[in-house]
């Protein structure tokens, strides 16, 4: 910038502004009239900017100031000749401003009238600047130079090729029109929207039966009906029948029997203390609009002991094989010979309850797990159970295999169902060589019968 300045100093055209500015500003001295506070504009201001009516209000602002200014400082008609920097760079800024217009001037058919207009105001302005350096005397301080100085560069750097101003006038991304391929995308979506789904790439398959209301209708069972063929005939799962009429052990079923058909497959829930519809539908694996819609419910509101359907829902496939007879299997070879329930004493004769079967058999008969699990306990009771083992399942269920002979298990191991666990004995309590096979339900002796297939 300095550079600049010095080659145009230099020049025969800086020596013949400074000559007019320095005549210019004797004139104006002896024209100036105590009583003025405005100075009119001169021939150098652009005509578009008089006639803006921001330019217009910046300029006479302008002129205010620097009259008051002169006033105050009573300054002289000499021109120090090391302010010509701040004509040029008016004169520059003016001339790039031009330039970009006539470039751009199908692209922004008003900016030139604005540049035109801001251009003159800031040409008014500079040659106030001027017109004041020119009236001061020689000691004119360094900061009002440095301030006449900073102003001139940051118009020139403002204005130049490059800047930001430079690259927003002539970048077509933000001024240009969109292209042809970005029109046809336009027009082709608001013809034929896109799926809400195409945002993630491919198209989701959601089927609208789970937000629909739950429909049921009525069958009665008939001759040779069995509950998978019911299941099939329905498109239905057996646990959704299973759990839709609360049955506990299908081989009960008989002919006559009245079934609730629902229209899809799911199951019934009934609430719990602490129960949420979105707990209930994370623990299921499906969503609370699901089974808001299949329950006609108007709020996600729900009440202990209200019975919901849960669409979609499967069956543990333990309680599964439970009702259908298929969770247990008989855990021994032999003869029958005792049942659950009360009986008689075979050692004193008096009626106590039998909380399990008798299966008796040869000594060394091959007893085996009668549902997977854990070997939770081994021991040996002389008075009572003799040796047995107790081995843990899941939905609390537990057995106990009592009077062995032998147990080829430790605790804490993981036994899969028919799995050899010991083998039949005379130990403890026992008149002879017989299995006691017992299954408890969350602590409670049930009857084996029931469950084993």
């Amino acid at each position: 910038m300095i550079d600049r300045i010095l080659r145009f100093k230099a020049t025969d055209r800086a020596e013949g502004l400074l000559a007019a500015a320095s005549q210019q500003s004797r004139y104006r001295s002896r024209r100036r009239k105590p009583t003025s506070n405005r100075r009119k504009p001169g021939a150098t201001y652009s005509d578009d900017a008089l006639h803006t009516g921001i330019g217009t209000q910046i300029q006479d602002r302008w002129s205010s100031l620097v009259a008051r200014y002169q006033r105050k400082r009573r300054l002289s008609s000499a021109t120090p000749a090391s302010f010509a920097p701040a004509s040029f760079a008016v004169t520059a800024t003016t001339a790039f401003a031009s330039r970009a217009v006539r470039l751009r001037r199908e692209q922004l058919p008003g900016l030139p009238v604005f540049l035109r207009g801001a251009g003159g105001v800031v040409s008014s302005g500079a040659h106030h600047i001027v017109g004041a350096i020119a009236g001061r005397r020689r000691d004119l301080d360094i900061a009002y130079l440095t301030a006449v100085v900073l102003t001139a560069f940051l118009i020139a750097q403002t204005m130049s090729p490059g800047s930001l101003f430079d690259e927003l006038l002539l970048s077509r991304s933000v001024y240009g029109l969109p292209q042809t391929g970005e029109i046809r995308g336009v027009l082709s979506n608001y013809i034929e929207p896109r799926s809400d789904f195409d945002v993630i790439g491919e198209h989701i398959q959601v089927d609208p039966a789970q937000f629909s209301a739950l429909e049921v209708s009525e069958y009665r069972m008939v001759s040779g009906d069995t509950l998978s063929a019911i299941a099939s005939r329905h498109g239905l799962r057996m646990d959704t029948l299973v759990s839709f009429n609360q049955l506990d052990d299908v081989r009960r079923m008989q002919i006559g029997q009245e079934l609730r058909i629902p229209n899809r497959d799911g199951l019934l829930y009934t609430v719990k203390r602490g129960d949420t519809l979105e707990s209930i539908a994370l623990s299921y694996g499906t969503s609370a609009t699901a089974i808001l819609d299949a329950n006609d419910l108007l709020s996600t509101n729900i009440r202990v002991g209200e019975v919901l359907f849960v669409p979609e829902a499967r069956m543990n496939q333990t309680e599964l094989a439970i009702v259908l007879g298929d969770a247990f299997r008989w855990p021994a070879r032999g003869r029958f010979t005792s049942g659950f329930g009360m009986r008689r004493d075979p050692f004193t004769g008096v009626r106590r309850f039998h909380n399990g079967i008798d299966l008796a058999n040869v000594p060394g008969t091959a007893v085996v797990a009668a549902m997977s699990g854990t070997v939770v306990h081994i021991e040996s009771q002389p008075g009572n159970y003799g040796r047995f083992v107790i081995i843990r399942h899941d939905k609390g269920y537990q057995t106990l295999y009592a009077h062995l002979d032998s147990w080829s298990v430790r605790v804490g191991q993981r036994v899969t169902q028919g799995q050899r666990i010991g083998s039949m004995g005379n130990t403890g309590r026992s008149t002879g060589p017989h299995l006691h096979f017992s299954i408890i339900r969350n602590g409670t002796f049930v009857d084996p019968l029931r469950y084993l297939n």
